[in-house]
């Protein structure tokens, strides 16, 4: 596998960071107003919060087709790093490591998610919905 595509694939993970980190913004803000009880402010945000998230799903489906593009033993190799495998090179372990920065900061978001969902819907929450 190339550099280029390893370049490629850590520059969509950065970007996916950086909206990521936009929603997490967006999702403490939320928290903060709920926390106010501001339910006017918590309402708005949720839905300013919507366009990040479907950007960043978009983001996570273009990582996807890209990966699918590549000749297929670079494609699973690809995968597998993009789980969190171990890197084998400087450029991999690039991509491992901005992969494990996503997926922290996606734990503390969904984390957040959760609370934000369990204290506004209570036993509607789809957390609790799903978990039951």
């Amino acid at each position: 596998m190339g550099k280029l595509e390893l370049e490629e694939l850590r520059k969509r993970k950065r970007d996916e960071v950086v909206k990521l980190i936009e929603v997490a913004d967006l999702t403490r803000q939320v928290a903060e107003a709920v926390e106010r009880g501001d339910s006017v402010a918590a309402q708005m945000l949720l839905g300013e919060r919507e366009q990040p998230v479907r950007e960043l799903s978009e983001m996570e489906e273009s990582v996807r087709a890209y990966v699918m593009e590549r000749p297929e033993t670079e494609a699973i190799r690809l995968q597998e790093l993009l789980r969190g495998g171990e890197a084998e090179s400087e450029d991999e372990k690039l991509l491992v490591e901005q992969v494990g920065q996503f997926r922290r900061i996606l734990a503390s978001v969904r984390a957040l998610d959760e609370q934000l969902s369990v204290r506004l819907a209570g036993d509607r929450s789809i957390y609790k919905k799903y978990r039951s």
